[in-house]
């Protein structure tokens, strides 16, 4: 599960790694990316929608990986799917982001140019050219009416209370470099029972692409 902006391309190269012993499902998650008509996307609603989804494919229980936002979204997902979730793997993760902080930065944001953010974007993911093309493509499409939804989105989530609903075995992982989410992987990491937190050296926020 992708973050805001870039889409299921995100994970390019854990695609190819994985398919050959692995039947992968890589969603573009609505609101977060590309064309869409959500206006007023919510983290609950699309974990819902993601369960359902995957409990009507009836592939029993799956292996579910977020990051960023994507990774608030398989906490949330994980919590409604039970059993449906045979492990869980999050990295810089969030349950309820700063406010704050969160508000000054889509604040920021709406002052900016469409071109610069896509810009900051792209450059997330400059260590590979091929996925820094489709990163473009997908926020070019969601646009900056998009992205500022998918960001409040994010300030009105709180999944601190669905956590203790989470039973998989649960991997947190968060990039060295990654300051800001730090803090939140260290607590979720706390809050969820036997969870195993790893701190990816010298890795940034979108360590995957690194």
């Amino acid at each position: 599960l992708h973050g805001i902006g870039a889409g299921h391309r995100l994970w390019l190269r854990q695609i190819e790694h994985f398919r050959g012993s692995h039947f992968v499902i890589a969603p573009d998650l609505p609101g977060f990316t590309g064309r869409t008509d959500v206006k007023r996307p919510d983290i609950a609603d699309i974990a819902g929608r993601l369960a359902q989804e995957l409990a009507a494919r009836a592939l029993g229980p799956v292996a579910l990986c977020g990051i960023s936002a994507g990774a608030s979204v398989a906490l949330a997902a994980a919590a409604r799917m039970g059993s449906g979730v045979s492990r869980l793997i999050v990295s810089a993760p969030q349950a309820r982001p700063p406010r704050f902080m969160l508000g000054l930065q889509i604040l920021i944001s709406a002052l900016m140019p469409e071109a610069a953010l896509a810009a900051i974007g792209r450059s997330a993911v400059r260590d590979d050219a091929e996925i820094a093309a489709a990163a473009a493509e997908d926020i070019g499409a969601l646009g900056k009416s998009g992205l500022l939804a998918a960001m409040r989105a994010l300030q009105r989530m709180d999944l601190r209370a669905e956590l203790p609903s989470i039973t998989a075995p649960t991997w947190v992982f968060c990039g060295e470099r990654d300051r800001v989410n730090l803090p939140a992987a260290r607590a979720i990491a706390a809050q969820l029972g036997g969870a195993r937190l790893w701190i990816a050296p010298d890795a940034g926020h979108l360590w995957n692409v690194e």
